[in-house]
């Protein structure tokens, strides 16, 4: 088979295609891919990392290099979309944390209103500069994965994550109206990120689960708005669902994402058949062996994925803060050493 570079291996698993070993990477979970370690190796930190793109890109470059998962990586943070959408956000002045919201913009449905200028907004160019940053460096070597916040958990954001449950309780008609805006604002946003060079991009749902918001909500909110995602995004969809999502694997069939990125509870084994040509990323739990256990922890767990029939190998929630760099490079090391069944 022809050598392979680590950009073709990667679409082409996530795709369908023949590939020469399963890939390691870090693209679809919520988490992103730096940790303190990799800031403190290349003396980069948040959270000027998070503002400055030439930061934001040498930082996602590093950790690549690093780690040696085959991707670079970028803007896996939850708060862009709401910063720019209007919602007070917290900046800590600490290597181990990401800013987080503590205002909420919109109070009812009616002051909801799309931005003309969104993509000029909050921190939303200085992604966009990043994946330029990024491409230009890395060619066609490596692929360029970004992030998007899922369309319920951003609703739950603008209105205030408790008060919006209760409004997909009592008043589903209203969280309906934030779903269907952050739905737009989602598309925009993550159209944008292909243009600029992206060639996969990554939707994160921490909220908007089953096991979290219920099967109702799910079947009549969420998964209308994912299904509009993907029918208008043209590029590589990865879906990332937190949760235990393996009782609702078979309504995530028909949404229309290439991948979908599970936890370790996932049995990936159990779920293959189920999932058809939609590849499956994960699922090494981040919490877990990857940030507090051991390197040969990490490898016992790698190989029941990797033998379980995973698609692509990743930490399951993205990299932690603290995860110990030496952890992650198994993932890199097990790949390399796995006779993919043909």
């Amino acid at each position: 088979m022809a050598k392979f570079s680590p950009k073709r291996r990667v679409l082409a698993a996530l795709l369908g295609g023949k590939v020469d070993r399963v890939p390691a990477t870090c693209i679809g979970a919520c988490g992103g891919s730096v940790s303190v370690e990799i800031q403190e190796a290349v003396g980069i930190y948040w959270p000027e990392a998070f503002r400055d793109p030439e930061k934001m890109a040498n930082l996602a470059i590093a950790s690549q290099k690093i780690t040696g998962l085959e991707n670079v990586n970028i803007g896996h943070e939850f708060s862009i979309l709401p910063e720019a959408l209007g919602c007070e956000i917290k900046w800590y002045d600490r290597h181990d944390l990401k800013p987080a919201m503590i205002s909420h913009s919109f109070e009812k449905p009616e002051d909801l209103k799309m931005p003309t200028d969104l993509l000029d907004r909050g921190r939303i160019p200085a992604i966009m500069e990043a994946i330029h940053l990024l491409r230009k460096e890395v060619g066609d070597l490596l692929p360029i994965t970004s992030f998007v916040f899922g369309p319920y958990s951003l609703a739950g954001e603008l209105a205030e994550p408790k008060r919006f449950i209760m409004w997909s309780i009592r008043k589903p008609e209203d969280a309906k109206k934030f779903v269907d805006f952050a739905t737009e604002v989602v598309i925009e946003y993550a159209k944008a990120q292909y243009r600029a060079g992206s060639d996969v991009v990554s939707l994160g749902e921490p909220l908007g689960t089953p096991d979290k918001a219920g099967p109702q909500a799910f079947r009549e909110l969420i998964k209308p708005a994912l299904e509009k995602i993907a029918k208008s995004l043209d590029g590589i969809r990865v879906m990332h669902l937190c949760g235990d999502v393996e009782p609702f694997i078979p309504e995530m069939v028909d949404i229309g994402f290439d991948a979908i990125s599970v936890k370790q509870s996932v049995d990936i084994a159990r779920i293959k058949p189920i999932l058809g040509d939609i590849k499956i990323l994960g699922n090494i739990e981040s919490r877990g062996a990857l940030t507090q256990g051991t390197p040969n922890e990490v490898r016992t767990i790698a190989r029941k994925a990797l033998e379980a029939g995973v698609d692509l190998l990743e930490p399951g929630c993205g990299i932690e803060p603290l995860m110990p760099i030496n952890n992650i490079k198994v993932l890199a090391e097990e790949v390399r050493n796995f006779k993919l069944k043909r």
